[in-house]
């Protein structure tokens, strides 16, 4: 069982290279500027968010207010569900994502960190790349794969509709104070559109088996599907409706028997977490890459006897 503790990612961390601009006007960002005039509806970005104005702005001084202040509060609405092109991948939700036409690029300046997660990905290829600092020597080797989802069987090999992979995550990255670490999500062809959802960087805490050196994850895991999709009624009112697609999320309940001296750490581990979205990652096996989400963990540390503790873990997986 693998949670990755994460550090926060923050606008100067992101390095030269990336390829989304602070200010992304390919996609119809306008920067908030003081002295302006602002009706109801208009929309600004801001300290990477979106913001949109709730009561009109003629003049000074509510035209300096900067947007997410208290005194711009009557003024500036915050929309949680659109933060920057730039900054998607470091908020809270999957569907948030930075999209570009091609590919997309992150260059980030991380430090110490030994993983990285990355989900909700909409592309073909993935590269990644830990440097001792830019232009310094790889940590590790270059990796570079095809986002094929494994198949299931011959036949599903063979004939069935093969998916791409949306999540891949990366573990035992060498300690060092200045890492900074390339992310690229690519196209085959240039004119479609790729994407990432949600860029995780920072510490994988293990749950193993007593004395062990494996996951210590109990058989009876379960991943349960949310959709929150809804109808609306036509306007005809004749029992007619309309279905709106909403985002999906994986919650995950299971637990993991420990050994006993590690129960403190544990209980530690869930306090650290607690009320943050985090990266999971249940086993890197294969069979088991259904069991692996961000989302908030809730759980308990039992002591069961001298020897084993039992952690139990529900995982509400973010939209």
């Amino acid at each position: 069982m693998n949670i990755l503790l994460p550090k926060a990612i923050t606008a100067s961390m992101i390095g030269a290279g990336t390829t989304i601009p602070v200010v992304d006007s390919a996609v119809g960002e306008v920067l908030w500027a003081t002295g302006g005039t602002f009706t109801v509806g208009q929309r600004r970005v801001w300290d990477g968010y979106t913001y949109e104005c709730v009561q009109a702005i003629t003049g000074a001084p509510a035209n300096t207010y900067q947007p997410g202040t208290t005194a711009a509060a009557a003024f500036w609405l915050k929309d949680e569900g659109a933060p920057t092109n730039r900054m998607a991948p470091f908020d809270k939700y999957l569907f948030t994502k930075a999209r570009r036409t091609g590919s997309v690029t992150y260059v980030l300046n991380v430090g110490f960190a030994t993983g990285v997660a990355i989900y909700g990905i909409e592309g073909d290829t993935l590269s990644i790349t830990v440097k001792a600092g830019p232009g310094g020597a790889d940590l590790i080797p270059p990796v570079t794969l095809d986002l094929w989802q494994q198949a299931f069987g011959e036949y599903e090999y063979l004939f069935g509709d093969l998916q791409r992979g949306t999540y891949y995550t990366l573990k035992n990255l060498p300690i060092h104070p200045s890492a900074e670490v390339t992310i690229t999500v690519s196209r085959n062809s240039g004119s479609v559109e790729a994407a990432i959802g949600f860029i995780s960087v920072g510490t994988w805490k293990q749950l193993l088996a007593p004395r062990q050196k494996i996951s210590g994850t109990q058989y009876g895991m379960e991943a349960a599907t949310q959709d929150y999709s809804y109808q609306e009624e036509t306007a005809r009112k004749d029992g007619t409706y309309i279905e709106v697609q909403g985002p999906r999320a994986t919650n995950i309940s299971l637990s993991c028997v420990i050994d006993a001296d590690q129960a403190p750490l544990a209980k530690t581990l869930l306090d650290q977490v607690l009320g943050k979205a985090v990266a999971i990652e249940v086993s890197n096996l294969p069979k088991y890459s259904h069991l692996a989400t961000v989302g908030k963990i809730t759980g308990s540390v039992r002591s069961t006897d001298w020897i084993t503790a039992q952690v139990d873990l529900n995982i509400k997986g973010n939209i």
